[in-house]
């Protein structure tokens, strides 16, 4: 019986061991890191979602053992020199390469990156060129960075088939020439960063298919020259900053294409304001947005004025030039309009109602450097207050339909009894009264002698 007793509590024992081998076995199997789940030397890797922290640690290549599940990977202020194929995970949505030494970029490094979003490759100095398949398969990308790089060029293709893109900073390189239809295919893109570049012309076809962009910054280039059709596809642009560029003269009709413009900065620029800048004053009689100061280089008599609050009367020396705005009310100025006064004797004032309007809408936060055009501005237009000026509205109510009682000047009066001009000269008329009078009474004496009987 002993025997028999011992025999089944070994069996137990045995059988015991066994399950607690095989619940140790499948503990282990569920709860051990997988490799993928491995994290690279140096850094730091949090799950749910995957992300991989590498960033500050003087990596000279990208680390092996990025999990391929990883959906957001910063590495960022290293000495990373070069980009490979396969050295990211295929999940990867946020990918930040910024500060590092990077000088190559291989075709294929980011095709397997079906789902990236975001990139960020700026501030990287050894950074000249792209190859054009640099970016292929990136569909869903929505932000791409490459700023303060010594790109000199951009390949023609760079950004093919990017149609999710919407943010792009390409500031503060080298970029002297964008090629035509070069952002073609970015229809979603809504900011488009090109300041601090070299960029001189901005030709026909440069921002064709930008039809959603909201902002474009082009400050601190070299701008010199702007194709009147330059802006045609950007109908919902907000916000353009011009300024600290070579620019003497800007088209009006380029600007007109700007039907949402709320923002604009064109100051620091060597602006004439001869008879070609009329257009361009015209054009912001008509608008109400927010602009900067506009400091004219030239003529001598008007530097340092600002184009926006220039006279009609400066430009009526100057041949009227054709100007043709889109989708907004046109005014034609005669250089032969004669300026009126009130019946009261005094002159309207000076910049009234035509400067309202122009800070924008009430509500909106802007920039301190905006600048306002108001009445307070005096200190260069103080000999402008002795010269007769009138108010919008009532000039035009009263264009090519004066006042009868409007003196008018000697070549006025001339073409005025020739039936040319509708005005009416007093002097003129009590002369023709006077002489008229005298001749019908000497017809009357005369006739009077000659046939006394008679009369």
């Amino acid at each position: 019986m002993g025997t028999r007793s011992n025999l089944r509590s070994g069996s137990r024992t045995r059988n015991v061991k066994g399950s607690v081998s095989v619940w140790l076995l499948l503990w282990l199997a569920v709860c051990s890191p997988s490799p993928a789940y491995s994290c690279p030397r140096l850094c730091v890797c949090y799950p749910s979602p995957m992300m991989v922290s590498c960033q500050s640690q003087n990596f000279s290549a990208v680390p092996a053992g990025i999990p391929y599940d990883s959906q957001r990977v910063f590495l960022q202020n290293n000495r990373i020199t070069e980009l490979r194929a396969q050295s990211f995970g295929f999940q990867t949505q946020v990918l930040w390469l910024y500060s590092n030494n990077i000088s190559s970029i291989k075709p294929d490094s980011f095709s397997d990156m079906r789902d990236l979003e975001e990139l960020d490759l700026g501030d990287n100095p050894s950074l000249r060129t792209l190859h054009p398949d640099s970016f292929r398969g990136l569909d869903k990308l929505q932000s791409l960075h490459i700023y303060r790089c010594q790109l000199g060029t951009l390949p023609g293709n760079i950004f093919k088939k990017l149609y999710s893109l919407q943010f792009l900073y390409l500031q503060d390189n080298l970029l002297q020439h964008i090629q035509d239809n070069l952002f073609s295919d970015l229809v979603n893109l809504t900011h488009l960063f090109l300041h601090g570049n070299r960029i001189r012309v901005l030709s026909e076809n440069i921002f064709r298919g930008l039809v959603n962009l909201d902002r474009l910054l082009l400050h601190e280039n070299r701008v010199r020259q702007v194709n009147r059709k330059a802006f045609r596809d950007l109908g919902h642009l907000t916000t353009l900053f011009l300024f600290n560029n070579a620019l003497t003269d800007l088209p009006a009709s380029a600007l007109s294409d700007l039907s949402s413009l709320q923002f604009l900065r064109l100051n620091g620029n060597p602006w004439s304001c001869s008879c070609q800048a009329r257009p361009l004053w015209e054009w912001f009689r008509q608008v109400r947005i927010s602009s900067s100061e506009i400091l004219c280089a030239g003529p001598e008599e008007r530097k340092g004025l600002d184009l926006r609050f220039l006279r009609e009367i400066d430009f009526a020396p100057c041949p009227m030039l054709p100007y043709y705005p889109r989708a907004r009310v046109t005014y034609t100025f005669s250089t032969r309009t004669r300026w009126w006064f009130p019946k009261s004797g005094k002159a309207s004032g000076g910049n009234s109602d035509k400067s309202k309007g122009l800070d924008g809408k009430k509500g909106q936060q802007q920039d301190n450097s905006y600048i306002s055009p108001d009445k307070s501005q005096t200190k260069s237009y103080e000999a402008e207050s002795a010269l007769p000026k009138v108010k919008e509205q009532d000039y035009w109510e009263k264009y090519e339909n004066e006042d009868s009682t409007i003196r008018c000047y000697k070549l006025d009066c001339l073409k005025e009894a020739n039936g040319k001009s509708r005005g009416v000269c007093p002097d003129a008329s009590l002369f023709l009264l006077s002489l008229s009078l005298t001749l019908t009474l000497s017809l009357s004496l005369t006739l009077h002698f000659l046939f006394p009987e008679t009369m």
